[in-house]
């Protein structure tokens, strides 16, 4: 399967905590002076380069509204900016959201049916909602953040080599609906979230099914017929 991202699903969970490791154990072997109190901001900052790369689109509202958010509790944690000269900067919001909405109107519309064989979500600050109707469907990536998606499956036909969907949601929910056919392999990973599998399907560890692997923090993941 040819892969579309640079970052996408459990990749992004994984490098956020990653980063955080790496700063701790750094922190504690006093090479550097490491406090989450002030540097959390970057956090907000990495996510939201992450979707500008993992979407390839230069004017993503959400993503960048999480990087100037970030940059300036950033500013203001270290004492470079004082938190009364913040309402001096908000207007910078409007900036992007308009520069945004006159970019998505002269892009390229994706509509909510397709018949695409691999899938390619991201909510961020939003929703999505997609219904695929592919005859030979392969997998994909959804990720979500502070947003949802819904994702129906249900026209679709299982590619002889079977499916795999990476799926992240951090703060926000994911829906997904398969035929009551498909072998269904789950394989997830939690932190204060949870896949909940409502489906009547065939679990099944080998061969022709579809695998959807998971990863969520403070989020959660429903899968239904």
């Amino acid at each position: 399967m040819t892969q579309k991202k640079v970052f996408h699903g459990a990749s992004l969970t994984g490098l956020i905590l990653i980063l955080l490791g790496i700063l701790w154990v750094l922190n504690n072997l006093e090479i550097i002076d490491f406090r989450l109190s002030e540097w959390w901001p970057l956090i907000l900052i990495l996510i939201g380069l992450i979707h500008l790369i993992s979407g390839r689109k230069l004017f993503n509202t959400g993503a960048w509204i999480l990087i100037f958010l970030g940059i300036i509790f950033l500013l203001t944690t270290n004492n470079y900016l004082e938190w009364e000269e913040i309402w001096r900067y908000w207007p910078v919001i409007l900036i992007i959201i308009g520069i945004s909405i006159i970019a998505q109107r002269h892009g390229k519309h994706i509509p909510r049916s397709s018949s695409e064989d691999e899938i390619d979500g991201s909510a961020l600050f939003g929703g999505i909602e997609k219904n695929i109707n592919s005859k030979n469907f392969k997998g994909g990536a959804i990720s979500t953040l502070f947003g949802g998606a819904e994702i129906d499956l249900r026209n679709s036909e299982l590619d002889e080599g079977g499916a795999v969907v990476d799926v992240s949601t951090i703060f926000g929910g994911t829906e997904i609906r398969i035929p009551e056919s498909w072998p269904l392999d789950i394989r997830s990973t939690a932190i204060f979230g949870g896949v909940e599998n409502k489906t009547s399907n065939e679990v099944k560890k080998k061969g022709k099914r579809l695998v959807i692997k998971s990863s969520t923090i403070f989020g959660g993941i429903e899968i239904k017929n």
